[in-house]
């Protein structure tokens, strides 16, 4: 009777650490995707900033919208800019907007790189009507989905 209790002990404490350490995990996980989104926004500015630019400044709604639509592409196990109609992800304060995709594995300086070395995407990046930005990051199997809206409210 004691080896079964002592047992039956041992399982539930297992059990707990297991439950706690899974939401250690979720924790770090989370805060890695907001340190990702904040150094793509650094690398971002960095670019513009030694092309003559202006640097963006980071905008709730289009955070919201790029993690939202972040999330749609990581349901289809795909990126799209077609999953929603584009016009979708702009906020009420903008008039216009513009999107960059990513799929795959990276820091942050591989990822704007992979955009860069793309012409459409490089010209988002690039282009001087721009005053904001949102990034959104999401899981998908191993790999990450990250969407880049810009925006101009001017």
């Amino acid at each position: 009777m004691k080896t079964i209790l002592f047992l039956s002990l041992v399982s539930v404490w297992s059990l707990l650490a297991i439950v706690i350490m899974n939401d250690i995990m979720k924790e770090l996980v989370y805060a890695d995707m907001n340190r990702l989104e904040e150094e793509i926004i650094d690398a971002t500015n960095h670019v513009r900033a030694a092309n003559g630019l202006s640097i963006l400044d980071k905008d709730h709604g289009l955070t919201t919208n790029a993690e939202r639509y972040a999330i749609i592409n990581a349901e289809h196990g795909r990126i799209s800019h077609d999953h929603e109609p584009l016009a979708s992800r702009m906020p009420p304060h903008c008039i216009s907007i513009g999107e960059n995709l990513y799929q795959g594995r990276g820091y942050a300086k591989d990822i704007v790189n992979a955009w860069l070395n793309s012409p459409s995407h490089r010209e988002n990046i690039l282009d001087p009507e721009w005053d904001s930005i949102g990034i959104g990051i999401a899981r998908s199997s191993n790999q990450i989905i990250v969407v880049q809206l810009f925006c101009s409210s001017k």
